[in-house]
């Protein structure tokens, strides 16, 4: 029976999800704050993983149950465990054979009612010829966090890092020694341009009206300069076949304070990230 004080419960849910008014409204705020909870040592392999609660709040408000979603920057597979915990189907592309084993992992583990996720080892600049070969459906939504330029491999400052901390723990400090990685392009520009690329082409297998959702922060270098990356990439994808729809603000408080700057230079702790929200407008190219 529905309740009283949700005004919109009553409405025809048949388009974008399968949220109550009451839902609906709350995930529209611009700002949320999640904590990632303490990491298994497996995921602890991936030097930038990000947390399935918020993966599982743009699964439930941007696709219905039995939808598919691509991740083109699967990692440990985040994304595609949110997926399939609240029943939808998931495929993840990534290129470090590693992080591709874990995910597959995962995934398995957390899809108790084999709903259906595929990890593809691969590198995400091939998607339309995985397309092709694997006959994929077009997907609902794409819900991805590129890398955050080639930043992991940097140490900054004299102060204690999180750097510092997996070195010293003997963990990988960068998302692989492939030289296809993005996470590899030391030029900023060739990077931007190439995580452009990648994410644009997610528009050919994206159902029209449908979004991408896409996970990114701005970064100090070691020069003291900030790559606006997220800002960059808003820029950059707000033209066919997307159009840029806003962003939400994932705040993260439990991260412990860098002393950087102190006592004569302002130098931000950066611990919010862009979400940035983008929905396919334009008709695609064919895949294959």
């Amino acid at each position: 029976m529905a309740r009283r004080s949700d005004p919109w419960s009553s409405h025809p849910r048949g388009r974008l999800n399968d949220l109550s008014g009451t839902e609906w409204v709350r995930f529209t705020k611009s700002w949320f704050v999640a904590n990632p909870p303490r990491r298994t040592p497996s995921e602890r392999s991936h030097p930038a993983k990000f947390p399935e609660e918020l993966c599982e709040g743009f699964v439930r408000f941007f696709t219905r149950t039995g939808m598919w979603v691509l991740d083109p920057f699967a990692g440990t597979g985040s994304t595609l465990v949110a997926a399939v915990r609240h029943h939808r189907y998931a495929i993840g592309l990534e290129i470090n054979p590693t992080f591709a084993k874990i995910a597959a992992l995962r995934v398995r583990a957390a899809d108790s009612e084999s709903t259906g996720a595929r990890v593809i080892l691969a590198d995400a600049r091939d998607l339309d010829a995985i397309w092709s070969r694997e006959r994929f459906p077009t997907v609902q939504l794409v819900l991805t966090s590129p890398p955050y330029w080639d930043m992991l491999g940097k140490s900054r400052g004299g102060s204690r890092s999180a750097h510092r901390d997996r070195a010293a723990g003997g963990l990988a400090t960068t998302y692989s020694n492939d030289p296809r990685d993005l996470g590899n392009l030391h030029d900023y520009g060739a990077f931007l341009s190439s995580t452009v690329d990648v994410l644009r082409s997610t528009g050919r297998v994206l159902e029209p009206g449908r979004y991408l959702v896409v996970v990114a922060q701005n970064l100090r270098d070691v020069d003291g300069r900030i790559r606006t990356l997220a800002w960059d990439l808003a820029r950059e994808l707000d033209r066919p076949p997307f159009e840029f729809q806003g962003e939400r603000i994932w705040c993260q408080d439990s991260k412990p304070l860098g002393i950087w700057g102190f006592p004569s230079t302002f130098v931000p702790n950066y611990h919010h990230h862009y979400c940035l929200i983008f929905r396919r407008t334009a008709t695609p190219t064919a895949v294959g």
